[in-house]
């Protein structure tokens, strides 16, 4: 299994305050959201959940006190999930993990754990990891080909781009966080590809 981010820079990222986090997560929801929104709109599923939770996310980080039920949010985006089982498709399998993440975030702006975190993390982790098996021939991998997945260029870009992020938000002054920052992260956040690099 692949390793996304190192021990050092999760650590980092686990000491940054709640909003920090809460910024990171809704980056790497951005990038991954492509996947859900493509695989919603070829199978017309409702895509309005998540559409609805990424409007939330954004208020979270804007606002210092909103009235979102994040806890019902956690349970729509659950019960709207793809079930990758059903469909048996790569695209579906891509769309729960996103779907996850979201469910992550959710959880984490209702009651912030650390686990939240990792845990989406591991969710960008997977979609990768089957992104990359899947231009790999056999089903039982040799070292070589654990060595093309692990050194795959979406893993390496996926990589570079959480350590960055981590890196940027250590940097800032949370006493900022509502006049400056906000729009760095937005534009970050416009600047960035989809985490498999099938959309812009």
């Amino acid at each position: 299994m692949i390793q996304l981010m190192s021990k050092k820079t999760t650590k980092r990222l686990l000491s940054l305050s709640t909003k920090k986090k809460m910024a990171f997560l809704v980056l790497l929801y951005e990038r991954m959201c492509p996947d859900l929104r493509f695989f919603c709109l070829t199978e017309g599923r409702d895509f309005s959940v998540f559409e609805k939770a990424h409007r939330a996310f954004w208020i979270g980080l804007k606002e210092k006190e909103t009235s979102i039920s994040w806890n019902l949010l956690y349970e729509e985006i659950l019960a709207a999930a793809p079930d990758s089982e059903e469909f048996g498709s790569w695209d579906a399998s891509y769309a729960l993990n996103a779907a996850l993440v979201a469910a992550e975030i959710a959880a984490f702006a209702h009651v912030p754990q650390d686990q939240n975190v990792i845990d989406a993390i591991g969710y960008a982790r997977n979609s990768l990891d089957a992104k990359a098996s899947s231009e790999v021939p056999s089903v039982s991998y040799t070292s070589a080909e654990e060595v093309y997945i692990d050194q795959h260029p979406l893993v390496e870009i996926e990589r570079n781009r959480e350590k960055d992020d981590v890196e940027f938000l250590s940097s800032i002054d949370d006493s900022e966080w509502y006049g400056k920052i906000l729009p760095e992260i937005e534009m970050r956040a416009s600047a960035q590809s989809s985490l498999l690099r099938r959309f812009q």
